[in-house]
This record gives structure tokens, C-alpha cells and sequence, in this order.
């Protein structure tokens, strides 16, 4: 488990799910701490399902963008995840920004856009 002012990080055993919860805005190391977290837990956890509430969501700075596409994406991958959730609301004020993550993101995973948590799990 990880938590900080910026995002909550937990596995959830009884559905082999990490969960990531963005509170509030965060760039650079306030980013890249909750989502390190999150990789770790994913490698401790093999094949378990990456679940992130995006509905406090928030533009990514394009340094770390660029850190999530070459560092993160391709770490995730070697976790054995196959399965990506967003929980976001059915129209968000980011949809630019979760396009351009499902993009890259759909190379290598399945992605579940949902409003809610058991959504995605019933779509898993």
C-alpha cells in the first residue's frame, strides 16, 4: 500500500486488482512516486488486473508522459498484467489525455473504460 497527498495505491486480494486512485493533481516526482508504487505492487502481484480512478484525473506534463510511455509501459508489461480499467465518468474533462494513453496502452493490454470499480471487474 502506498498513499500520499496525490494518490492511493492497494491491492485488493479478493479480486487480484491494484488499485490506483488519483486524490488530486500531481506532476514529476509527486507522479512518478504513486505510480512506481503501483508498478511494485504489480510485480509482486503477477498477473493481477492494473485498476486506476481516473475521475480526479488530470493532463499529464509531457516529461511524464514521455516517462510513462518508455519507463512505466514497458516495466508493466513485464508484471505479467493484461488487463488495464479506468474508472472515469461516461463523458470527462481529459478525454484527450485518456485517448492518448489508450492508444499506447492498447498495444500491449486490454483496456476497460468504466464508471465504476465493479464495472470493470465485471468487464474483466
Amino acid at each position: 500500500m502506498f498513499e500520499s497527498d496525490f494518490a492511493k495505491i492497494e491491492y485488493i486480494e479478493k479480486d487480484n486488482v491494484v488499485f490506483h486512485t488519483w486524490k488530486k493533481e500531481a506532476h514529476f516526482d509527486d507522479y512518478r512516486a504513486p505510480v512506481t508504487a503501483s508498478l511494485e505492487l504489480l510485480r509482486e502481484r503477477k498477473d493481477s488486473i492494473f485498476v486506476v480512478d481516473a475521475r480526479n484525473g488530470f493532463e499529464d506534463t509531457k516529461e511524464d508522459v514521455e516517462w510513462g510511455f518508455n519507463y512505466f509501459l514497458p516495466e508493466l508489461k513485464k508484471t505479467g498484467c493484461k488487463i488495464w480499467g479506468f474508472i472515469l465518468p461516461k463523458v470527462s474533462h481529459i478525454e484527450g489525455e485518456i485517448d492518448l494513453w489508450t492508444k499506447e496502452i492498447e498495444k500491449n493490454f486490454r483496456v476497460i473504460r468504466a464508471t465504476s470499480y465493479d464495472e470493470v471487474l465485471s468487464q474483466a
